[in-house]
């Protein structure tokens, strides 16, 4: 402490300097090649000039190319977009060459790059992207059932290069079954409701507490009070090659597919058709326009509005209890509030947004440039029609794809092997890998894990499920009236039976266990990375990665954010995704022993009396 201003700035200065000189002795560049081909057939290409096929023209590709090793701005004006009728423009590529105030360089970020296009885990990645756009708008109350969910088991599991629940990727020994379908491997995630109770719970925002209903995505063809299994068919889109064929090239979205959304006719917002979160079309619409972090903060105000303390480390007295950190009980006179307390925990979700997002970028743009679910399966259907020239066998596509049962399901169902998706506009005009929603949770989400203490139980009584609340009426934006089912929430205890949310055998389960903060950010982890691969615009892959990259994004931010205090802290105590860290190594699986790191300000360490399983990249930290 000093009253002198000019050894105060003198003191800023160097905790600024201290920050970047660390950072630059952590950082490992790497040079980072593209995997496999970098070709048009390969690689990203939407909204450049496409073939009759599908795929985008040399020239095209290759003046995309070209303005991302030159950068200039003449050389992104040069790239060759298709501008009949209109331009869809590009999403930044430029974005990738961007630099950070805090943390670590996005170039210097290092996650395991995704599946080469001929692989039997592309094939399967995408053979699991067909079972989750049949399986859309099935409840997860009834994944318990027959029908689509169990049909998809039937056809993953076992399937070669599957990484999915049951695959190669999870260390745990039994099959794939209709409990597990279409979730993530964390602890937590494949425990309890599908859903996190971080996107079920009202967000307490004081006097005007915020539900988590979204608006409905329905068709024409909608009706709530239909099969049991069926909440209200949702709308697919792509799914004719002309179509798909125009959204390819660019061709703005209103001039091809309008939004079906349902509407209030009066306008009152109050009045608008919503529900919670029940099935996969859901999740894929509650991460469509929305801002990646928001989901993300709304789950740290329902944290702070139930109460969950801090990390136990921080200096100050939680509850009646000292500080853990070594040599200090922690202030007992005062609450955290800018340092350690609500405004920290706020802040730094949306502090760490647009780092995670660079780090994204760059690898998005300059390093893969990974073609989007759509394209990958449009090569599918160009080879069976014989698209401009096209004729089996012309793409190097995987058998695990051809021999799928979901392919002719697909077919049956729109007549092409196109794979539907659940937004208009289909994908964003930015490459897949690693995806950008979950490079984001996994950032966002490691702050709540550090900041708050993640081994606090998360109480029974306070966990909720929606059921079946009956039937509204809305008009849609695309024209059309529809009834949908709606729902309301009930705790877990006051449910027999299935519910909308969950089986009963998932809330028997929430029940019975012990479930801890932890758990819960895992699985909002998950259900925020893995929503976009309902709409079909992303790879288990990008959303698996992406988390990882999220998560030493979010580490390092925090030891720059560390210096911003002088109190004795002995560092965050934090359980990784994974069980090495960064989670990138050979032979990284699922964190299941919730093994910890520490983060300080200079170092990434097993905590101290710890022992741990966790290995950090670089033993000199």
């Amino acid at each position: 402490m000093t009253d002198d201003p000019h050894r105060r700035l003198q003191e800023a200065f160097l905790r600024r300097e201290r920050a970047a000189r660390q950072q630059l002795l952590e950082s490992t560049y790497r040079v980072d090649e593209s995997d496999g081909a970098d070709d048009p057939v390969t690689c990203y290409g939407k909204a450049l000039h496409h073939r009759d096929d599908g795929v985008p023209t040399a020239s095209a590709y290759a003046s995309l190319v070209d303005a991302l090793e030159t950068g200039t701005v003449e050389a992104h004006n040069a790239i060759e977009l298709d501008e009949s009728p209109a331009m869809r423009p590009l999403a930044e590529p430029h974005g990738a060459h961007g630099f950070e105030g805090m943390g670590a360089d996005p170039w210097a970020v290092q996650i395991a790059p995704p599946p080469a296009f001929d692989s039997p885990e592309m094939g399967a990645e995408l053979v699991e992207l067909y079972w989750r756009a049949l399986a859309r708008d099935v409840p997860f109350g009834a994944h318990g059932e027959s029908g689509v969910p169990t049909d998809a088991v039937a056809d993953l599991d076992g399937m070669a290069g599957y990484a999915g629940p049951g695959g190669d990727a999870d260390p745990r020994s039994g099959s794939l079954d209709t409990t597990r379908l279409f979730r993530g491997l964390l602890p937590g995630a494949q425990s309890g409701p599908h859903v996190s109770q971080l996107l079920w719970k009202d967000v307490p925002r004081g006097a005007i507490p915020q539900s988590q209903r979204i608006r409905v995505l329905a068709s024409e063809a909608a009706d709530g009070t239909g099969d049991a299994d069926v909440v209200g068919t949702g709308p697919d889109y792509l799914t004719d090659w002309e179509t798909w064929l125009r959204i390819q090239r660019g061709v703005p979205v209103g001039r091809t597919n309008p939004p079906p959304t349902l509407i209030d006719p009066a306008g009152d917002p109050d009045d608008a058709v919503t529900r919670h979160i029940v099935t996969g079309r859901d999740l894929a619409n509650k991460v469509r326009r929305q801002v990646p972090y928001l989901a993300i903060r709304d789950a740290a105000e329902v944290l702070l509005g139930m109460g969950v303390p801090f990390d136990p480390r921080i200096p100050y007295q939680q509850g009646g209890r000292e500080s853990t950190t070594p040599g200090t009980p922690g202030i007992r006179t005062a609450g955290p509030v800018i340092n350690f307390g609500s405004h920290d925990v706020l802040e730094s979700v949306v502090s760490v947004f647009d780092l995670a997002q660079s780090a994204c970028w760059y690898r998005k743009w300059l390093v893969h440039r990974r073609l989007r679910p759509e394209a990958y399966a449009g090569r599918l259907e160009a080879e069976r029609r014989g698209a401009g020239g096209a004729t089996t066998g012309t793409f190097p596509l995987p058998t695990t794809v051809r021999e799928s049962a979901a392919l002719s399901r697909v077919a049956d169902a729109h007549g092409t092997h196109l794979l539907p998706q659940a937004y208009t506009e289909g994908s964003p005009t930015h490459p897949s890998f690693p995806a950008g929603h979950s490079g984001v949770a996994g950032a966002t989400v490691t702050i709540l894990k550090a900041l708050f203490d993640g081994t606090h139980p998360f109480p029974v009584d306070e966990m909720v499920v929606p059921v079946h609340d009956g039937t509204a009426e809305g008009t849609m934006a695309g024209g059309g009236t529809t009834t949908v089912r709606t729902t309301r929430l009930v705790s877990i205890g006051d449910v027999s039976g299935d519910a909308l949310g969950a089986t009963a055998d998932a809330l028997a389960e929430a029940r019975s266990g012990t479930t801890t903060v932890n758990d819960e950010l895992n699985k909002l982890a998950t259900n925020i990375a893995l929503a976009r691969n309902w709409a079909g615009i992303h790879y288990r892959s990008d959303g698996i990665e992406g988390f990882l990259l999220g998560e030493q994004v979010a580490v390092r931010y925090l030891q720059d954010h560390l210096r911003s205090t002088d109190l004795p802290f002995a560092g965050y105590r934090l359980e990784p995704f994974f069980d090495a860290y960064p989670g990138t190594q050979d032979g990284a699986a699922p964190n299941l022993d919730r093994d910890a790191i520490l983060i300080s300000p200079d170092r990434i360490t097993t905590p101290d009396g710890e022992s741990s399983s966790i290995s950090v990249d670089d033993p000199a930290r």
